[in-house]
């Protein structure tokens, strides 16, 4: 019985960003307007060891774009190096 309440929970809790991801009809022009790389995109960056708490930064999507998938791509290289000092 516990195996199958754990199963159904996870089934429901797998599905449930499927659904809420699904494209609907009325967000179709408004998610094309969204995709614009130009615009300008403002968010609050909290800085470490400020007492003044956070920071706003202004960048179009297309610089956030960048600078996510540099993030990503120096991850990646710094996995693919780990222990190819010999351990020093």
């Amino acid at each position: 019985m516990l195996k199958f309440v754990a199963l159904a929970a996870f089934l429901a809790l797998g599905a449930a960003p499927a659904i809420a991801q699904a494209p609907s009809a009325g967000t179709a022009p408004a998610s094309a307007k969204a995709q614009d790389p130009d615009k300008k995109i403002c968010q609050r960056v909290e800085e470490t060891g400020s007492r003044l708490g956070d920071r706003r930064i202004c960048k179009t999507r297309a610089e956030w774009a960048a600078e996510r998938q540099e993030s990503r791509n120096e991850l990646e290289r710094a996995q693919r190096n780990v222990g190819i000092d010999g351990g020093r």
